[in-house]
């Protein structure tokens, strides 16, 4: 019993003890960044430029402003595909469209 219970102790104050230092370092990150930085990913390349961190700043600024609207284009893009997709499928037989759903499905 105690070779059982020795082990499930230690590693329960192992884990405690762990999640405090984790929080204290949280902590520490949190007042080290005093102004909020615009964050993104880089388009393909860029990294490689030497962009200094005002460049990238501008660059996820940009990426920002069209998001939205491409979002948006994005959303339309699959409502017409989905409505596409319906009047195709109205096309086929009974048949063929449980025959679509087998080959769909992997049967």
């Amino acid at each position: 019993m105690f070779r059982v219970l020795l082990p499930a102790v230690v590693t329960a104050v192992l884990v405690a003890g762990g999640g405090s230092v984790a929080q204290d370092a949280k902590k520490d990150t949190k007042k080290a960044d005093p102004a909020p930085k615009a964050k993104g990913f880089l388009p393909q390349n860029y990294g490689k430029l030497g962009l200094t961190d005002t460049q990238k700043q501008q660059v996820y600024e940009v990426q920002a402003k069209y998001n939205t609207e491409i979002d948006k284009l994005d959303a339309k893009i699959r409502e017409l595909k989905a409505a596409r997709d319906k009047e195709v499928k109205a096309v086929l037989t009974p048949e063929q469209k449980k025959r679509l759903e087998e080959i769909l499905l992997g049967k």
